[in-house]
């Protein structure tokens, strides 16, 4: 199959998964269903770009990361799904736009803990509304608080029991900055952002089973 008509197939793919959690209401299984296959199909397609690449050295992969999940968080929150309009492009071009213009700039500063690294254009921030349903994003924070097998207070930074899984998830989901957390415990800001990176992935699995 040459490269053309792979990227033909995912673009089709892709445009099937968003149209089809765009057609269930939020908060039910099928959404959720739908936008988890559009999550794994996108990260698993290698088509996710790479903004700025060159610049931030070596914290450059700790802030494509904290976009990247941003922008996944983002997608499956409240009715965001919506905003694809697939009359004017495809999922990826959508999606890359996102990263580049809002996911990455916003990244910068909770990773490297200064305001204005870029120059932000900040019209093309959509106000984000509440929805009185109960959105993945939501569904994830409530398992997290919830802690329903105590495993998420259980792993912590060596050393800092305090800095356990949850009390990060729970100060990053209020908008506290990595920097305003290092400073709290005084742990590093690398430190904090791997640890926070690694249980993420080893706890995906876990969240997946209470959505």
């Amino acid at each position: 199959m040459t490269n053309d008509s792979s990227r033909k197939e995912l673009d089709a793919q892709l445009k099937d998964l968003a149209l089809l959690a765009q057609r269930h209401p939020q908060a039910t299984k099928e959404r959720r269903m739908a936008l988890t296959q559009l999550i794994n199909t996108i990260w698993l397609s290698g088509k996710l770009c790479r903004p700025y690449s060159g610049q931030f050295q070596r914290l450059y992969q700790d802030i494509y990361e904290e976009a990247v999940q941003s922008l996944f968080f983002y997608i499956c929150r409240d009715d965001n799904i919506s905003k694809y309009d697939s009359e004017r492009g495809e999922v990826m071009t959508w999606v890359n736009m996102l990263l580049t213009k809002r996911f990455f700039p916003e990244a910068i500063p909770v990773i490297v803990g200064q305001e204005n690294e870029i120059s932000l254009d900040k019209s093309h921030i959509e106000n984000v509304s509440d929805s009185e349903s109960t959105s993945l994003y939501e569904q994830i924070i409530q398992c997290i608080e919830s802690d329903p097998e105590g495993i998420f207070i259980k792993e912590h930074i060596k050393g800092h029991p305090e800095a356990n899984f949850q009390e990060i998830a729970r100060r990053r989901y209020s908008g506290i900055s990595w920097k305003d957390i290092s400073a709290e415990w005084r742990i590093g800001i690398s430190s904090l952002h791997n640890f926070y990176q690694r249980c993420v992935k080893k706890f995906a699995p876990i969240l997946r089973e209470y959505l």
